[in-house]
């Protein structure tokens, strides 16, 4: 009974140190041999699978993700870089394309920016640039235009053209002061000025801006308007 189970013993003995004996050659031996890693970004599965066997390695697909840059069904990443020494046998991952992710363009146009950026972050777009110009027909920070154009299919970015209102062209503000009531009118149509007029008469006594001062269209100048017998009581 007792030899029996010494026999058993030797041969459970034997066959541990059989299989650890094979597999420690099979890994240091057998898979032992350096070979450089492929560069698989930017190629389709079929064309990596055949530089990775071409290796005597392992592919496989860890994910896939959205991208603008690389087309889908190519590799954006892999897990080994490229031109690395690794041993026979090893499993290189991959991160896939699966293109760029469609969106329907919002019509923005209309809106103020405000109101286009509250937009925008609901339905997950993102506002690359705000570009601002005059315009005598939108109201100061109204969305003239956009690009990609609304119902456009395709980005999740957008530029938007927004108004900041009429071009605000300077002047030198005239004296007012040296002329009559309807000369000054004129002055301030041609000039794009508006006049705030108080008091009565025909004569102006007092203006604001004063004459000389940096003003720009469609700026208020208020005059103070007399009768032409007071300013000549004045000089009395």
């Amino acid at each position: 009974m007792r030899t029996l189970i010494r026999v058993g013993i030797y041969v459970t003995t034997f066959l541990i140190l059989t299989t650890l004996s094979g597999y420690l050659t099979f890994r240091f031996m057998g898979a032992g041999k350096t070979v450089t890693v492929p560069d698989l970004r930017g190629k389709d599965l079929i064309e990596a699978n055949r530089l990775i066997l071409e290796k005597r390695l392992y592919l496989k697909v860890q994910a896939e993700e959205f991208s603008t840059d690389v087309p889908a069904g190519y590799i954006i990443m892999q897990s080994i870089p490229p031109e690395e020494k690794i041993k026979e046998g090893r499993t290189i991952e991959v991160v896939v394309s699966k293109g760029p992710k469609r969106y329907y363009m919002p019509n923005f146009v209309g809106m103020l920016v405000d109101e286009a950026r509250e937009k925008a972050i609901e339905k997950n777009i993102k506002i690359e640039r705000v570009i601002k110009v005059h315009s005598d027909r939108f109201v100061t920070d109204m969305v003239i235009a956009q690009m990609p154009d609304a119902e456009e299919k395709g980005s999740d970015k957008v530029t938007l053209l927004v108004s900041s209102g009429k071009f605000r062209i300077p002047y030198v503000c005239p004296d007012f002061m040296r002329m009559g009531l309807d000369e000054a009118k004129a002055l301030a149509d041609r000039l794009g000025l508006e006049l705030e007029l108080t008091g009565f008469g025909g004569i102006i006594s007092a203006q604001k801006p004063a004459p000389g001062e940096i003003i720009f269209r469609g700026d208020v100048v208020r005059l103070k308007l007399k009768y032409k017998e007071d300013q000549d009581l004045k000089w009395l």
